[in-house]
């Protein structure tokens, strides 16, 4: 083998050597993905898996924080129509104050406490669920939307702190009926203002509920997405696995063609087989 070295066969010779770099780290890359293969696909179901039953939890975060939304939207409704019908009562017969001053002292007092403890409750609940679901929808390619101008748990703080006034509302409602029989207008309008305050705090209660169940059909549509993957995961780990194959049987097919030209600058000529 005689090789007339010139600027023609030393661009073959560096053809041939970069044919030959690339021939090997493809048919690695091949060999490397065939390898993979198997546990892509396992960890990709592990992974599938958890973040299944991560959705699931959340999902049922959600019910319980409606459920007890609910509950208080409830307790807030009968309240506000308990303080409304006081009101009503102070203005029409002065009779019923000192029965009227214990209801509002020790069962409506309680009521509002009751509410403010589930409220904590809901509200620590909401702030994993804000969390999870914050993280989860700056995934790419997730269908899920979740970019509140509030978060559920301080929503649910905001109603929190609504209500942790009406406690002191009814202690000063209960001194005023306690006191005297005389100032009942003021007690009336006390008593009105303060039915008026709950009404308003069991809308935003309704309407918490309401974007409660839109997160809860989000979450629920993104599980039949990760379900669906999950279903799907090893067709579609085979079409990756064959797709890229082609692409580097391709490259490879290339560099062979490269090897051959660089050898025949180098004035060397390969016969194949017949």
């Amino acid at each position: 083998m005689n090789i007339k070295w010139g600027v023609r066969s030393i661009v073959g010779l560096i053809l041939v050597v970069l044919a030959v770099l690339s021939l090997v780290l493809d048919v690695a890359g091949i060999v490397q993905i065939w390898l993979l293969r198997e546990p892509v696909t396992r960890d990709a179901i592990n992974t599938l898996d958890l973040l299944d039953s991560t959705l699931k939890t959340t999902a049922q975060g959600l019910a319980i924080a409606k459920t007890s939304l609910s509950s208080v939207t409830t307790t807030i409704g009968a309240l506000q129509t308990t303080v409304a019908s006081a009101a009503s009562t102070i203005g029409h017969a002065s009779s019923s104050v000192s029965s009227l001053s214990g209801i509002v002292g020790q069962n409506l007092s309680q009521t509002v406490n009751s509410a403010l403890t589930t409220l904590n409750a809901v509200e620590t609940t909401t702030k994993t669920i804000d969390d999870f679901l914050s993280a989860v929808s700056s995934l790419p390619f997730v269908n899920l939307n979740y970019n509140p101008a509030n978060p559920l748990s301080t929503s649910v703080s905001q109603l929190t702190d609504q209500l942790k006034d009406v406690p002191k509302s009814l202690s000063d409602l209960e001194k005023n009926l306690g006191d005297s029989g005389s100032s009942l207008d003021q007690v009336g309008k006390d008593a009105t203002s303060l039915a008026e305050s709950l009404g308003q705090v069991q809308q935003e209660l309704l309407q918490l509920v309401a974007v409660i169940d839109q997160y809860q059909q989000q979450v629920k549509a993104f599980q039949g997405t990760v379900r669906n993957l999950r279903e799907n995961i090893v067709t579609i780990v085979w079409g990756v696995v064959l797709f890229v194959t082609f692409i580097l049987a391709w490259l490879g097919a290339t560099m062979v063609m490269t090897l051959f030209k660089g050898l025949k600058w180098m004035g060397i000529r390969v016969k194949l087989p017949q």
